[in-house]
């Protein structure tokens, strides 16, 4: 498959941040499919954009075997929430000029925040003129997280605008992916998609990546955190992370020596906090700094616990972070601040942390003590959470999870194309026969009325695609006649030779054209059995209508009214499995040669086919539940 990401905040090489995508793009290349993200050029963590990527629109360039678009987002990014709102509408512009740069991509998967990543999203799976589906993936709900943390206010036009943006992107998309069950729950809540609609792929951790290592490392010794027990926050450093609640549990453990707090990351509000810790003279909280991606696995092993914490904010109760996975792959405990579900997977699921109430600096300290003065069982936790990772959220597991999905898209689209050149092409044959075939369908007429009585075409009730019942037509190939006590006379006494000419070369199936304009038939599909067969099917049986009955089918040609009713269902099983627009047309090519053969026109010794009387394994299944 071609693949197409658009991704504002896709990692440049050996810079730090969150690598979902980088990840998964690998592992989609690796397998041989073909990658191409849209990007932008600004660091997300120092809001810088890279001297290589100024004052140029789109540059190409290549991560892996993975092609990349870094297309232009201004410097205001880092300046302000207005500069960073306008570097938002700046990428969504250039990105929109990159989807023309695409080749014909087969999925696009467009991720969300920055929201407006939607737009260029839908414009590269339409711009083709081609049926392509995007994906809209939810990493966190906007704006609603921009609202409750006091970024934007509710009744802001900015706010009704990109909520009113959301509210399309989750109708015009395919398919919605989210991060937690929790993003899952609100979506349907507000009715912006059905739970079918909605597939939940978490972030994870590279366990070959991240591994248990000593704590007693080069990282230990280099960031000059020596013996003490070392709670470590990796992150971004923003108003929603609320890092001052660090800054305030260290002030409270200024007589804890032996306990330092380490913040790695990057952010707006990292300056501030750094100068607030020193300006209180705290030596117990260090603030590293942006390191680079490679850094991390021996950054998390010399740490004692992995910390995750945000603002004491209801919004946040739904996200998963993604640092927790990496400090359980590292086999390090995790001391959670926030509620919600990140609570139930570390805490409950994975057994792997300890929750602490967010925004409270005297029960994070107090809890950093307990942990502290309990090593053995932080490493009992940092083992639990290692086997969980591993069992449940290893990156090549979601990357596979998201592939699964997006080649099922992928074929379903195909089919979908396919039923509408298969729409168009019976609409046209049909037509072009009965322009045709009208004088030869004037004659047979008069000739059945004459021959075997009124009316000349019978209608009959038969069931179509999933089953619902619609009247096929049909010419007449046998006589009224009924006896003594009024009832139709057996078949082979009723049908005339006429009529088994009829038969012979399929005429009497002429009128079906007609079936096949109302679109109640296609030329090729299972034939309509009778409506009484229905209630005998077995459930595997029953998938013969998962597609449109048709005027012939990959049984008709494998022996028609020859072959029994078992080897009818595997022949029309078999088709509606492998159905293409090629195979129809060798079904009617091979119609046409066998129609003037004169073949399978009955079965041994009957007029016609003898009745369904249901499968065998069927039979037993109603006896058994007849007689419970």
């Amino acid at each position: 498959m071609k693949i197409a990401v658009i991704h504002q905040y896709y990692l440049m090489p050996g810079f730090p941040g969150g690598s979902r995508f980088n990840e998964m793009a690998r592992y989609w290349s690796e397998a041989g499919h073909e990658v191409t993200v849209i990007a932008g050029t600004v660091d997300y963590n120092s809001g810088k954009v890279p001297r290589r990527y100024r004052r140029r629109w789109i540059t190409e360039e290549r991560d892996g075997n993975v092609r990349v678009l870094r297309c232009y987002v201004p410097g205001t990014y880092g300046r302000s929430y207005l500069g960073r709102m306008l570097a938002f509408f700046a990428f969504t512009f250039s990105a929109a000029t990159a989807v023309f740069r695409l080749r014909r991509p087969d999925v696009v998967t467009a991720t969300s925040p920055p929201l407006i990543a939607a737009i260029p999203g839908w414009l590269a799976a339409k711009v083709r003129w081609r049926r392509i589906p995007w994906i809209f993936e939810i990493r966190d709900l906007w704006p609603e997280s921009a609202v409750t943390t006091g970024v934007l206010k509710e009744t802001a036009p900015i706010t009704r605008l990109l909520y009113a943006l959301e509210r399309w992107a989750c109708k015009r998309a395919r398919h919605i992916i989210v991060l937690t069950p929790a993003f899952t729950d609100d979506l349907i809540e507000r009715k912006l998609a059905r739970r079918e609609e909605i597939s939940l792929i978490p972030n994870g951790a590279d366990p070959r990546l991240f591994q248990p290592g000593p704590r007693d490392n080069d990282t230990r010794r280099q960031f000059g955190w020596g013996d003490r027990f070392v709670f470590m926050y990796a992150g971004a450093h923003g108003r929603a992370n609320a890092l001052g609640q660090l800054v305030a549990a260290a002030e409270l453990l200024r007589d804890r020596e032996d306990i330092l707090i380490a913040c790695v990351g990057d952010g707006p509000e990292r300056l501030k906090h750094e100068a607030a810790a020193g300006a209180k003279g705290l030596r117990n909280i260090i603030f590293h700094g942006p390191q680079p991606k490679e850094s991390m696995p021996s950054i998390v092993q010399a740490a004692d616990v992995g910390m995750a914490v945000l603002q004491d904010n209801p919004t946040f109760r739904t996200i998963y972070p993604n640092k927790v996975f990496d400090y359980m792959a590292c086999e390090r405990p995790t001391l959670l601040a926030i509620d919600g579900v990140a609570r139930e997977l570390v805490c409950n699921q994975a057994q792997a942390g300890v929750f602490t109430p967010s925004e409270d600096p005297e029960s994070l300290a107090a809890t950093m003590v307990e942990m502290a003065d309990d090593a053995g069982h932080c490493r009992e936790l940092g083992r639990r959470g290692r086997i969980w990772v591993s069992a449940n959220a290893t990156r090549d597991a979601m990357a596979e999870r998201y592939l699964t999905l997006m080649s099922k898209l992928n074929r379903e689209t195909g089919l979908k194309r396919g039923l509408f050149a298969k729409r168009l092409f019976d609409i046209c044959a049909a037509t072009l026969a009965l322009i045709v075939l009208s004088p030869l369908m004037l004659i047979i007429t008069l000739l059945v009325r004459r021959k075997l009585g009124a009316p000349a075409v019978f209608t009959q009730e038969r069931p179509g695609l999933h089953g619902k019942i619609f009247t096929l037509y049909k010419y007449r190939t046998m006589t009224n006649q009924v006896d003594g006590d009024g009832a139709p006379l057996p078949d082979e006494m009723r049908m005339t030779p006429f009529g088994n000419f009829l038969r012979r070369f399929s005429l009497d199936e002429l009128p079906q054209f007609w079936n096949v304009l109302r679109g109640d038939l296609s030329l090729v599909g299972p034939r309509p059995f009778l409506v009484e067969y229905l209630e005998l099917y077995s459930k595997e049986q029953n998938g013969r209508h998962d597609v449109k009955p048709g005027i012939t089918g990959w049984a008709q040609i494998n022996g028609r009214n020859a072959i029994t009713w078992d080897e009818k269902f595997k022949f029309d099983l078999w088709y509606v499995a492998n159905r293409s627009f090629g195979l129809d047309l060798k079904i009617l090519w091979r119609t046409a040669r066998l129609v003037s053969k004169r073949r399978g026109i009955s079965y041994a010794g009957q007029v016609s086919m003898p009745r369904f009387e249901g499968s065998k394994d069927l039979k037993s299944e109603k006896f058994k539940a007849g007689s419970g």
